[in-house]
């Protein structure tokens, strides 16, 4: 038996996503499936310095038609490993995306990101409703019981935000020259800690 046929029998087979299209709806923010239509806001929030330097790394060097075309490939694909998010404000404009990623099956964990690429939506609990929410999507919709992320040490704000949405003990991380705080949350503690949350989380029209 090779090294890969090995992996796949000796892999614990865990429930990293559900089975249909779901979006989830909380108290200021609703975060769907991403959909073709999100293309133009994402090519701009993917080119924005600002945007970019929050991100730790550097705006994409491509025209519009290049991330257009790998967008569109990326919609028809689906993978076990991660799913990716668009967040919307009640009156259903896109102001930002979130997504979890690198699914590990071994430790039932993965690990988060979020971003508010509309400007207009900064400071106003946005960002912390729709963590908040995609938290809630994965300790209840998966059996994921661990998620993490890494913010920069200098983003007081997103850790602030990040902190309300239940995630901490931060531990200082440094990639390259980015330098990081790695916050932590899990199942178990989040649940009691988050229990009366309002959320629902209803099926997903196929439509753009």
């Amino acid at each position: 038996m090779n090294s890969q046929s090995w992996k796949r029998l000796f892999t614990p087979n865990i429930k990293s996503k559900p089975d249909s299209k779901i979006s989830i709806l909380g108290n200021k923010t609703i975060i769907r499936p991403k959909k073709r239509k999100d293309i133009e806001n994402d090519f701009q929030w993917r080119t924005d310095t600002e945007l970019s330097d929050l991100d730790a790394t550097v705006p994409i060097n491509l025209s519009y038609e290049q991330f257009e075309r790998i967008s569109v490939n990326e919609l028809s694909k689906s993978s076990q490993w991660s799913e990716k998010f668009s967040i919307e404000n009640h009156e259903k404009k896109h102001i930002g995306n979130c997504m979890y990623y690198d699914v590990n099956r071994w430790e039932k964990s993965c690990e988060f990101g979020i971003m508010i690429g509309d400007k207009s939506f900064w400071n106003g609990g946005y960002g912390t409703d729709a963590t908040i929410n995609l938290l809630y999507y994965i300790y209840t919709e998966t059996e994921i019981e661990n998620v993490f992320l890494h913010t920069l040490q200098t983003n007081i704000r997103a850790q602030k935000a990040f902190s309300k949405s239940g995630f901490s003990s931060p531990k200082e991380v440094k990639k390259g020259r980015y330098e990081f705080f790695k916050m932590t949350t899990n199942k178990e503690d989040w649940l009691k800690k988050f229990s009366e949350v309002d959320i629902k989380i209803i099926p997903e029209e196929e439509k753009d």
